[in-house]
């Protein structure tokens, strides 16, 4: 079944700004969400204070007061950092001066970054204390950084803000692209309802003969030979990868208008169903990357669907003719 195209074109920009205004505000709401990440000019974590969970605190001033407790890891950046409490894990710590206290207790090990250190003889690292910092003295942003990143994104909380965020942005994008391309979209659209197993298999051939190239051109750069075709494949693969996201925005005008029938709300504009359609399709495909053990299926979901969206804008060549043929479709 065809798709509609909106009959006004004027509540196109109305409505893409109130969407981008719940994207950020969703995005703000998700960012006071993560209790365990601040940026901040100054934090202080009072005697009596505990905080549950991964911690991850950026600010010019840290203090963890004695008596505070942190119950997970901690990751410290700052310019002076403190620290003078208990901390049920391993601790991280970047500053210019970094001070650790009588009264601190650490049941993990200690990984310092810092210019200046001071440590009291009766703080308590049941761990081991790393030093990261290069010959200079001076300490590895990159390392303690790093260290602090692998640490934080284990946390369950933080992969299903970044799920929520991602898919609320895909949501925008969807809307804002069917608004500027509304009849091409609405081709590959169709290409997808009439031919999904066709569009499939083209998308399939097509990722897999560019994979097949680059690991070709990839080996031959081993015999050293010119890097000329270099700046192509990076070109190529820019191309692949806008046409991809066109197959992806063509994927969620469907399943939008799918949702909008189901919740009796027929009769939507295109950049309305391309935008809850994005939003929703978003959130099934990476709701499974937050536990690794469900991790596949959202990749191979991803693939698959991809793949289809892939195929139908090479099939319409970008949405410009339509596929099938409306005289090729039997009964026209």
């Amino acid at each position: 079944m065809p798709l509609e195209l909106p009959s006004t074109r004027k509540l196109a920009l109305p409505a893409l700004m109130v969407l981008l205004v719940l994207v950020v505000t969703g995005c703000q709401g998700g960012a006071e969400d993560f209790d365990g990440f601040k940026i901040t000019s100054s934090y202080t974590l009072r005697a009596g204070e505990q905080r549950a969970g991964d911690q991850v605190i950026l600010a010019g001033t840290i203090v963890l007061e004695a008596g505070s407790v942190v119950d997970g890891d901690i990751t410290l950046m700052g310019e002076k950092v403190t620290l003078n409490g208990e901390v049920r894990g391993e601790a991280i710590a970047l500053a210019d001066r970094l001070t650790v206290g009588e009264g601190a207790h650490i049941t993990g090990d200690l990984t310092v970054c810092a210019k200046n250190l001071e440590r009291s003889d009766v703080a308590r690292i049941d761990g081991q204390v790393r030093e990261e910092c290069n010959q200079g003295g001076r300490a590895s942003v990159a390392n303690a950084i790093n260290s602090g990143w692998e640490s934080w994104r284990g946390s369950t909380l933080f992969r299903m803000g970044a799920v929520i965020t991602g898919s609320l942005f895909f949501g925008a994008l969807s809307a804002l692209l069917t608004a500027i391309l509304p009849r091409p979209l609405v081709r590959m659209s169709e290409s997808i309802y009439r031919a999904p197993v066709v569009a499939g298999g083209v998308g399939i051939l097509t990722m897999l003969a560019a994979i097949g190239l680059t690991v070709v051109y990839g080996v031959s750069l081993l015999l050293i030979l010119p890097l000329v075709l270099l700046p192509l494949v990076i070109i190529a693969w820019l191309v692949i990868g806008a046409l991809s996201v066109l197959g992806w925005v063509a994927l969620a005008g469907p399943f939008g208008v799918a949702l909008l029938r189901r919740a009796g709300l027929e009769g939507q504009p295109c950049m309305v169903a391309a935008a809850i359609g994005g939003v929703a399709l978003s959130l099934l495909l990476r709701v499974w990357s937050v536990f690794w053990f469900t991790a596949w299926i959202g990749l191979l979901a991803t693939a698959l669907l991809g793949a289809i969206g892939l195929g139908a804008v090479l099939l319409t060549r970008a949405g410009t003719r339509p596929y099938p043929r409306r005289d090729a479709v039997p009964g026209r």
